[in-house]
């Protein structure tokens, strides 16, 4: 089964040594922590303190409607550990998208 990616981000890696394409950490979105999948554009793994796009699809979308712009960064985390952060530069998902003003 094949899923659509919910945003394409700037992801960069602060907090380990390296993450593969297929990478699954949680996402701190308001004060919902989510289980997002990292698909990595042009190479399939990033190191500590470097950046890559890619694609990002999330669970449970349903519990945080509505609440992703453009230009925001969220957090991503193994545990209670910041391994790195996101900057969203397109949302692809309806239901994520909050169109009020734009941040970024």
């Amino acid at each position: 089964m094949k899923l659509e990616a919910d945003i394409k981000a700037k992801i960069i890696l602060t907090g380990r040594e390296y993450a593969k394409s297929g990478y699954r950490p949680a996402h701190l979105i308001g004060d919902y922590y989510t289980t997002g999948l990292h698909q990595y554009i042009g190479t399939d793994i990033v190191s500590k303190g470097e950046s890559v796009e890619g694609y990002i699809t999330f669970i449970s979308p349903e519990h945080y409607p509505r609440s992703l712009r453009v230009g925001d960064v969220l957090g991503f985390y193994e545990g209670s550990k910041l391994v790195g952060n996101i900057t969203i530069i397109e949302i692809y998902s309806e239901l994520l998208k909050n169109v009020s003003e734009h941040r970024g």
